[in-house]
């Protein structure tokens, strides 16, 4: 059996000898699918009453000033649960993270709900110590003291832990290619898209690059090194908003080196300009969405300008173009895993091209005020077997957190 554990207000973790419980996005479980806490995993506790089971396995609290506890797995795994906790709300949301439920086993040591999906397989790699990034991103400002582009980079590197602008200094991988492209959907503020761990940037962008600089950028990358120039970080906005400057880039980079892969990170909401940039030299694309269903997509994108008829019009166009696709979906527990999300998954994922991948991350959010977002009270089959059914009616595609995207297929 499994026990609960919580922390007091100084951060302690502490195990009781009450059943574990978990949230599954419509009630209070029973603790499951336990991994021992991954290498790299984060603990922290959460500011709400953490619940337990009692012996008739119904849920109650453990009392004030016992929170929560909660992990955030690493790359490569998807919770499966949610901690168990009573919401308060004369309190603020929570801080958008991916909460995993947490409990110990029979010898204290600590669990998480979670399953490992596969590997991530930049994580030894990108380990490098800050202070030796600081080393290179010093480096780069130095001789190169007038590109905007860099400057831009290196504090996307050094303040926002963005991984696809460490890479820009190590000549390694994919780099992301800063653009500036203004937003057409609004996320509630109980819902972050970015991966766990990154910050967010919140000021305005400084400058708008050119053509000119954003090629030059590319093929310095990929000169060095690097496999993969990626338009279309979720931190900044959406680049199909700016399809005139990307496919001047991309003419620009094409005119210069055929090495390297041109990879599109979108939200799909601008068919005609996706059909464009597919046949102006674009490579592979990747699609995100939270929901394969319209009513939820527009509940937590919150589009403007465009509605998700737009988004299966965009794939629907990648798959015709031969683009190395894939749909990035992020996991909520609870969402994801409703009889009909996974049905509508299936059925829009079944368009793509053999080949084509399925990413699935965990979405940081505040859980239970995400989840109220979404409406319904429809059948849950956990998130470890909605993968286990995506895996089974799409063998034809990838499925996983981290495939790279391929040249066009």
């Amino acid at each position: 059996m499994y026990r609960a554990v919580h922390a007091d207000r100084a951060g302690r973790i502490i195990v009781s000898d009450h059943a574990a419980a978990a949230f599954d996005g419509a009630a209070t479980v029973p603790f499951s699918d336990a991994v021992p806490l991954p290498a790299g995993a984060t603990v922290l506790h959460v500011e709400r009453e953490a619940e337990t089971l009692d012996r008739s396995g119904r849920a109650r609290g453990v009392g004030a000033g016992r929170l929560a506890v909660a992990a955030i797995v690493p790359r490569g795994h998807l919770r499966t649960q949610l901690p168990a906790y009573a919401d308060a709300p004369d309190k603020p949301d929570l801080t958008p993270r991916a909460y995993a439920a947490v409990a110990a086993d029979d010898a204290g040591e600590l669990a998480v709900a979670a399953v490992r999906i596969d590997s991530d397989p930049t994580r030894d790699a990108d380990a490098h110590p800050k202070n030796e990034i600081a080393a290179k991103v010093n480096e780069a400002l130095r001789s190169r003291p007038a590109d905007r582009l860099i400057r831009q980079l290196a504090r996307c590197a050094r303040e926002y832990g963005c991984r696809a602008a460490v890479n820009a200094f190590y000549g390694r991988w994919e780099c992301a290619l800063p653009i500036a492209a203004p937003a057409n959907e609004h996320f509630p503020a109980t819902v972050a898209l970015r991966l766990d761990g990154e910050a967010d940037p919140r000021e305005p962008a400084a400058f708008h690059a050119t053509g000119d600089e954003v090629a030059a950028l590319a093929t310095q990358h990929i000169a060095a090194g690097g496999t993969l120039v990626s338009f279309g970080r979720a931190c900044e906005g959406e680049p199909l908003l700016a399809s005139r400057l990307v496919e001047d880039a991309m003419r620009l980079i094409r005119a210069a080196t055929l090495s390297g892969t041109i990879h599109l990170e979108t939200n799909g909401s601008v068919p005609a300009a996706l059909r464009r940039l597919a046949a102006s030299g674009l490579d592979a694309v990747t699609i995100r969405l939270a929901s394969a269903r319209a009513d939820t997509y527009e509940a937590i994108h919150r589009p403007e300008g465009y509605r998700f008829t737009d988004v299966h019009a965009s794939i629907r166009i990648a798959a015709e173009q031969r683009l190395s696709t894939s749909l990035l979906i992020p996991v909520l527990p609870g969402a994801f895993d409703r009889s009909e999300e996974i049905a509508a998954i299936v059925d829009l994922a079944g368009e793509l091209r053999e080949g084509s991948a399925i990413l699935l991350r965990d979405l940081a959010a505040d859980p239970l005020r995400a989840l109220a977002l979404v409406k319904g009270r429809e059948t849950r089959v956990g998130v470890a077997r909605a993968l286990d059914r995506l895996r089974e009616e799409l063998p034809q595609l990838r499925i996983g957190s981290f495939v790279r995207p391929l040249v066009r297929i």
